[in-house]
Order: structure tokens, then C-alpha cells, then sequence
């Protein structure tokens, strides 16, 4: 009985911990990082902000840990590319559009996963976070240099290009200062755009693009 009481008991401080996860997810989602306060989070959690403090001890852990699902969440999906039986020039294409695609498909949530203005612990998990994005990109480029189908100088400078071009291109559009809004139409025409011209970048001269 004691057992059952203790299992029941973790249960339920690991949802108590996810809901509070995902109430931070989606406040920053809604209004950016700076929505995301404990008190904030504490009551769309439907806990007292006493009880976040007994999972987290501070905002910035919450932050974090966010940050970092996000990111290995993305991160998977471009290694379940990199590991298709694709071309590596369609895995570089497919990788490219998909980050941006999702990326423009949540503008508040990536924006400020990316590029909002952040202290320097959550900087440092979101240098980590494009570390392991560039290390996806690096296998799929090193895979096509070994093939033929790029030519580059410098793996490391090749792929630190590649995800420069396909986070750094979105800051514009994300934004929400500028409040823009991508109509269906657009957003694949810029979405293919900016992987085009992450494949034509490393391909060989005369090399064909998707």
C-alpha cells in the first residue's frame, strides 16, 4: 500500500513539473520571455508559486529546461532527415525547409527561442542549442562531400553558414515588433527561397538544385 501510495505520489509531481514546463512554454509562445514569470507561470499551471519552487529553484532553471526541449525536439526531426534515404542534397534541402517552416509556424515561440534578448545562463544553452543544430547540418553536408554532390572548402564553415542562413534569415519576419503576417503563398515561396540558396551555396558549379 505504501508502494502504491509513493508511485501515485510521483506521478503526480511529474505532471505537476510538466504542466508547469508547458505553462511556461506556452506564455512565452503567447508574449515572449519576459511573460514568462513565475507568478504567471504558477497560475496557469493551476499550482501556487510556492509549489514551482519545489521543481525549479528559479525562473531561469524553467527557462532552460524549456529552451532545451524545444531545441532537442527540432534537432531530432533534422536527424530523422539526415538519417532518410533522401540524396544528401534533398536531406539539405528537406532540413531547411522544414526548421524555417516550423520556425514561421510559431513566430512569438521561435523568436524568442532564438534571438530574444535573454540573460547570460539562458544565452549559453542557446549556444549549445545551435551547436547541436550545426552538428545535423555537418553530418548531411559531410555525407554529400564524400558523394560528390557538394564542394566545399570547410566542413565546420560550411555547415556555421548553412545555420546562420536558415536562423538568421527568419529574424525579419519573426519579429513581432514589426507584426508581419505570411499568407500561405509567401511563406513557402520564402521558405523554399532561403533553401535554395542554402543547397545552391555548397553545391558544385552546374550542380542541380531540388
Amino acid at each position: 500500500m505504501s508502494y502504491k501510495r509513493s508511485s501515485l505520489m510521483q506521478e503526480r509531481m511529474a505532471q505537476n513539473r510538466q504542466s508547469i514546463l508547458q505553462s511556461a512554454r506556452e506564455l512565452i509562445a503567447e508574449g515572449g520571455f519576459k511573460d514568462a514569470q513565475v507568478q504567471a507561470i504558477a497560475e496557469k499551471s493551476g499550482v501556487s508559486s510556492g509549489l514551482v519552487y519545489r521543481y525549479f529553484e528559479n525562473k531561469n532553471q524553467i527557462l532552460i529546461e524549456v529552451l532545451s526541449n524545444a531545441i532537442q525536439h527540432e534537432v531530432g526531426i533534422l536527424n530523422h532527415i539526415s538519417k532518410s534515404e533522401l540524396s544528401s542534397t534533398e536531406k539539405l534541402h528537406k532540413a531547411v525547409t522544414t526548421f524555417v517552416k516550423r520556425a514561421l509556424n510559431s513566430p512569438q515561440l521561435s523568436y524568442s527561442l532564438m534571438f530574444e534578448p535573454i540573460d547570460p545562463t539562458l544565452e549559453h544553452e542557446r549556444f549549445r542549442s545551435k551547436q547541436l543544430i550545426k552538428q545535423s547540418i555537418k553530418e548531411i553536408l559531410a555525407e554529400g562531400k564524400i558523394n560528390g554532390e557538394f564542394d566545399f572548402e570547410d566542413l565546420n564553415t560550411a555547415a556555421l553558414c548553412v545555420v546562420g542562413a536558415m536562423t538568421f534569415v527568419v529574424i525579419e519576419p519573426l519579429n513581432p515588433s514589426r507584426n508581419v503576417m505570411f499568407d500561405e503563398g509567401y511563406k513557402g515561396y520564402f521558405v523554399k527561397q532561403i533553401a535554395d540558396f542554402c543547397v545552391n551555396a555548397v553545391q558544385p558549379k552546374g550542380g542541380n538544385t531540388i
